[in-house]
């Protein structure tokens, strides 16, 4: 979560410039020779991390742990509250819809001797997810209940789409790509909503330069991280908090 006049940072670009780091580090030990390092106290007992496959369970209790938590966020009061008009009707629509798909992927876990995963996926939440209502509740801009709606059901899209590529089984890759396909729907409702009429279709420039949400975007299945500007405008930058919201990772599916 960054603003608006700041670089935005991602799990990606952390990721890169991690690895970087690394190659760096290895460089200067191998320069260093064999010299030695003087060490005070006792150094801390490692522990080798459990290896964990990333099987079709482990990718469908994620996608539960997804759909509730997008359900969770557009059901929040703090949305509710701001809702109005079509928005409040669409908005709890989307919510219904998310939660109403928990039972058919639960049925393909435990088809498969998994077993369901009924709550949220706390590392996104703590990641984007209550920044991004924290920062609704502060600003109160009725415009932030479309926006998170967009955003969120663009980023469902966006993790069934990444998914697929991982999944073995044909069956889970054709329910996946179903689902995913009905988040990519809503997102696209959610964009006539906010940018309405044929000029709302494809991707665009508004009169201060800033790019409008497109129905149709110019390009499908997209991974990168959605970007959703949210909160009150800082009176001194004139500009508002971008909230970054990346697929999972390795570190946030649900094993």
């Amino acid at each position: 979560m960054t603003q608006n006049s700041t670089p935005k940072y991602s799990r990606r670009s952390m990721l890169t410039a991690g690895g970087a780091a690394a190659a760096s580090a290895a460089f200067l030990a191998a320069c260093g020779g064999k010299t030695t390092v003087t060490r005070l106290g006792s150094s801390p007992t490692t522990v080798k991390m459990m290896d964990a496959a990333v099987t079709d369970v482990v990718l469908l209790r994620t996608a539960m742990s997804i759909e509730t938590m997008v359900s969770n966020l557009l059901s929040d009061k703090v949305i509710t509250s701001l809702a109005d008009g079509s928005a409040a009707s669409v908005v709890s629509g989307f919510a219904s819809a998310h939660k109403a798909n928990l039972s058919g992927i639960s049925s393909l876990i435990t088809a498969r001797g998994g077993t369901a995963f009924n709550g949220t996926n706390e590392k996104l939440m703590i990641a984007y997810g209550q920044p991004a209502l924290d920062l609704i509740a502060t600003g109160k801009d009725k415009s932030d209940v479309l926006a998170l709606a967009h955003a969120l059901e663009s980023l469902t899209a966006a993790t069934y789409q990444y998914f697929v590529s991982l999944t073995n089984e044909h069956s889970v890759r054709a329910a996946m790509m179903r689902i995913g396909a009905t988040s990519a729907r809503r997102a696209a409702v959610a964009a006539q909503l906010i940018n309405p009429g044929t000029q709302g279709f494809a991707p665009g420039i508004d009169d201060k330069g800033v790019a409008t949400v497109a129905t149709l975007p110019s390009s499908f299945g997209g991974l990168s991280a959605q970007q959703v500007a949210l909160g009150p405008v800082n009176p001194e930058s004139g500009t508002r908090v971008v909230v970054l919201m990346d697929t999972p990772s390795l570190n946030s599916l649900i094993y």
